[in-house]
């Protein structure tokens, strides 16, 4: 299995991009597509799909091959996904009603979006439906975590399925850009068709091309490669955009940042740069927790920018100690509860593994 360090940087960056976005805005404003922040508060999202798909080609490409890998796929997800999800929802959950209890807002969290919340499945029923600000995206991610391994596995069968897939995913795209969503009117006001997994789902299978067929293009020269990175990072900076953020996620502008964003962790991918001892640290520490921090953060700002206000401090201290904070719960969160529950899942999938062997022994004996 390849490892690609490179990949734990480029999420690490995107989840403090995702933090810095919400504080910003919530400090400042609404950041429109102008603004770099602006830019990633949609495009690390999009990043994220991608190295998601990325991920998992590279891990499961050619190893789903029988109900039981596919079995072992979901067990591994499901361990890496809900104990933290879990903890958000209700951490969000307490945090909502408090807030209604000081008069701040209305209790209107109902036993349905609940179960939606705990069973993950709003993405598949009602993607509106999430609790903690960004979930909507782990929403989308349960979709796609579905509809991967049944595609894997006929692909393996038939060699036409996943580049099918791919071009139907790249189709529906289209038609949420250029028809489903209309330029005129604010993002606010078509969020729930922004946010549907099939507006989302060619950038996580353009990950999965990538994980497929990315290891080809392996005689690039890194002087090239990072003069690419370079020109991509210059074009998604400077590439005119004015206005509400939905100018960028339709039309063209839709399919240039996408472009960008995909070439961006391909170059990433095939150069696989090797950062000095210290930076490597830095960032392999914000890829490993890059889930909870991209989760938590929300949750961390609440009660801190509360209590700030109520003792007469601005927001740029209660926002600068919630970043402090919510890197230090991260740590805490990989190490004491995401680690755990992965290690226990894969523990798991051994036991099974060894419990298949013994039995097909048995049987052969007999």
């Amino acid at each position: 299995m390849k490892r690609v360090e490179s990949l734990d940087y480029l999420r690490g960056i995107m989840a403090v991009s995702v933090m810095l976005y919400h504080y910003f805005s919530w400090s400042f404003g609404t950041l429109g597509s102008e603004t770099l922040l602006g830019k990633l508060g949609i495009y690390a999202v999009s990043i994220f799909y991608i190295l998601s798909g990325l991920s998992l080609a590279i891990v499961y490409d050619k190893r789903i091959n029988n109900v039981s890998d596919v079995g072992t796929f979901f067990i591994k997800r499901l361990f890496r996904i809900f104990p933290l999800f879990w903890l958000v929802v209700t951490a969000s959950i307490v945090l909502k009603y408090l807030s209604s209890q000081v008069g701040n807002s209305e209790f209107d969290v109902t036993v349905y979006t609940v179960f939606l919340n705990y069973s993950l499945l709003f993405g598949f029923f009602e993607p509106t439906a999430y609790l903690s600000t960004g979930a909507w995206s782990i929403g989308n991610e349960m979709v796609f975590y579905l509809i991967l391994p049944f595609v894997f596995f006929l692909n393996n069968k038939n060699k036409l399925i996943l580049p099918f897939v791919i071009l139907c995913s790249f189709a529906i795209g289209l038609f949420f850009s250029f028809e489903l969503l209309d330029p005129e009117k604010p993002l606010t006001e078509q969020w729930s068709i922004y946010i549907n997994p099939f507006n989302q789902i060619f950038l996580f299978m353009a990950g999965v091309a990538i994980g497929k067929w990315g290891n080809r293009i392996s005689n690039i020269s890194d002087s090239l490669a990072w003069s690419l990175i370079g020109l991509t990072l210059l074009l998604f900076v400077f590439w005119p955009a004015q206005g509400d953020k939905i100018q960028i996620i339709t039309g063209i502008e839709r399919w240039l940042y996408s472009f960008l964003s995909v070439l961006l962790v391909l170059i990433v991918y095939v150069l696989n740069p090797k950062l000095s001892s210290w930076r490597h640290k830095v960032f392999s520490f914000l890829g490993q927790g890059c889930y909870s921090i991209y989760l938590i953060h929300p949750i961390v700002s609440m009660p801190i920018v509360y209590v700030f206000s109520i003792i007469g401090l601005g927001n740029l201290p209660a926002y600068t100690l919630s970043f402090i904070l919510t890197l230090v719960f991260s740590w805490f969160s990989f190490k004491y509860i995401e680690s755990p529950m992965m290690k226990y899942g894969k523990k798991l999938i051994e036991e099974k593994r060894r419990k298949k062997v013994s039995l097909e022994t048995r049987e052969r004996a007999t």
